[in-house]
């Protein structure tokens, strides 16, 4: 039987120290049928010249490769909506341009989704921290210290059980993330339905998982598939002070769907634990700080902060 085509997608930028490990990593996946899609986001250093001297490794690896070096900065959940619309494959995955697949993740991922049944939309392996020379590393949480991701980040959840399949990926647990982003395959239909990536949102996983949460089962495998790489650019405080407040815009617009699914005590404590993370921060901006008051004092919340 012919194996099914599963896309892969990277959007690059500001990664010419990591892009070619990146890419030599879908090139030496154990799977044969994909398709490999690059588009690299108007980057300020060397990346376009690094993914240049790959291209010729790529057309003769991948059954179709395509690279796009745009001119214009049009961050990551609208490059990756190029990337879905191209998308011909059953199956689509991402890959960000400073992390690396492990060898047989996409044939292990494809070969566990094809024996679940059509409810399930996603599956996920773990990923493995590695540093900026690719060499695996321990990160501590709380009282746990390990190499994995989905155990550092669970590990001070508790309100779920990630190896429990019934609350794995389930809407309620999604709003405190601990889903590697390099770690997953999904059905790319399933993607296309839910409308794919949230252009309103920098942030390209969270969302999407909680939009296929409302639809669909999410699948663990317990084996790690990739390798989350840790590094300045993707740990700098403006980040992911960005990233909290485009967050807790999102989840202001979740509340409707949690009315009308009975979810709104849950939805009122997910506003108030996602403002607490934003104003306890010392080097939030005054006017993000000002912009969460204002949106807690319209839905009289704030007394409880």
């Amino acid at each position: 039987m012919k194996e099914s085509l599963v896309t892969v997608a990277m959007p690059a930028y500001n990664h010419e120290k990591y892009v070619q490990d990146a890419i030599k990593s879908v090139v030496d996946q154990t799977y044969e049928n994909i398709e490999f899609i690059v588009i690299n986001d108007c980057s300020q250093d060397s990346t376009h010249s690094k993914i240049s001297e790959m291209i010729k490794l790529c057309k003769d690896r991948f059954v179709r490769f395509e690279y796009i070096n745009s001119d214009k900065n049009n961050g990551i959940t609208k490059t990756l909506n190029k990337c879905l619309k191209w998308a011909k494959g059953k199956y689509f995955s991402l890959l960000a341009s400073d992390d690396i697949f492990f060898p047989d993740k996409i044939e292990l991922l494809v070969h566990e989704l094809e024996r679940l049944p059509e409810n399930y939309a996603i599956v996920f392996g773990d990923a493995t921290y590695i540093n900026k020379q690719g060499e695996v590393m321990k990160v501590r949480k709380g009282s746990i210290e390990t190499e994995n991701v989905i155990v550092a980040l669970a590990s001070t959840r508790k309100d779920f059980n990630y190896l429990n399949e019934d609350e794995f990926g389930t809407y309620k647990t999604l709003f405190s993330g601990y889903l590697p982003t390099a770690s997953w395959l999904a059905r790319t239909e399933c993607i296309r339905e839910v409308g794919g990536f949230n252009e309103e949102c920098f942030v390209e996983d969270m969302p999407l998982w909680i939009a296929l949460s409302k639809k669909y089962r999410f699948k663990f495998f317990n084996k790690s598939v990739a390798g989350y790489r840790l590094h300045f650019q993707n740990t700098s405080s403006s980040f992911h002070n960005k990233m909290l407040v485009n967050l807790f815009r999102f989840l202001e617009g979740e509340r409707e769907y949690c009315i009308q699914n009975n979810l709104y005590d849950f939805w009122k404590r997910m506003m108030i634990f996602w403002s607490k993370d934003i104003l306890k921060k010392e080097n939030m901006p005054f006017e993000q700080k000002k912009y969460v008051i204002d949106i807690l004092r319209n839905l009289k919340l704030e007394r409880k902060i």
